[in-house]
């Protein structure tokens, strides 16, 4: 787990330039694994309670300016976003989407947020749902000239609906995604019908 998020503190004798390349390379890794993960499934699950109530932790650290790192809310292009209800009731909504960066420039988001969720996290339909998936999105690269691709029952992103708030089929939900360095771009979701569901075996909840 360390050697994905990188050490801040250890590496500040390397300068804000070493450091977000060290920073950048660590995470490549899950950019990849993400890459090749856009297979299709019928139906998503939703994940179960002891999953859904660990909040995404969100980064550790606050730099003002990063070097390369400006431009990331104008290069980086987020589209065919959706979101459908999943799971028993109306407190979870399973969002996806596609990010494309055609920049030569790799970026990275460190969190993502919506005022109609108390919290979002990363998700996998068909796999184990661990710490580091849940926090996909607060270290996710995106690599120069690469698009990523976050499908029903591949990686995705779940939104635990804030008290107060709606979510129904035919909305735009407003979501903001916050990349390295402070910028930050916001991209409405289409709020579709909700598949059949599924319960997720109990096997995957460990």
């Amino acid at each position: 787990m360390r050697s994905l998020y990188g050490s801040w503190k250890g590496g500040r004798a390397m300068g804000k330039g070493g450091v977000l390349r060290r920073y950048l390379t660590n995470a490549l890794g899950v950019s990849m694994l993400l890459s090749a993960s856009t297979g299709y499934a019928d139906s998503t699950p939703l994940p179960h309670e002891d999953e859904l109530n660990t909040e995404a932790v969100k980064t550790g650290f606050t730099i003002a300016v990063i070097p390369g790192q400006e431009h990331a809310a104008k290069d980086v292009v987020i589209k065919g976003g959706w979101m459908q209800h999943v799971g028993a009731g109306q407190h979870y909504v399973a969002a996806y989407f596609e990010l494309e960066n055609s920049s030569d420039t790799s970026y990275l988001i460190d969190r993502i947020s919506s005022p109609s969720c108390s919290t979002m996290f990363g998700y996998h339909s068909d796999l184990e749902v661990g710490t580091l998936t849940r926090q996909l999105f607060t270290h996710l690269t995106l690599p120069a000239k690469q698009m990523l691709v976050f499908p029903p029952g591949g990686y995705h992103l779940v939104c635990k609906v804030a008290e107060g708030k709606a979510v129904e089929q035919g909305m735009t939900i407003p979501v903001q995604f916050h990349f390295l360095g402070g910028s930050e771009k916001t991209v409405s979701f289409e709020v579709r019908g909700t598949r059949a569901h599924q319960p997720v075996p109990r096997s995957t909840a460990n």
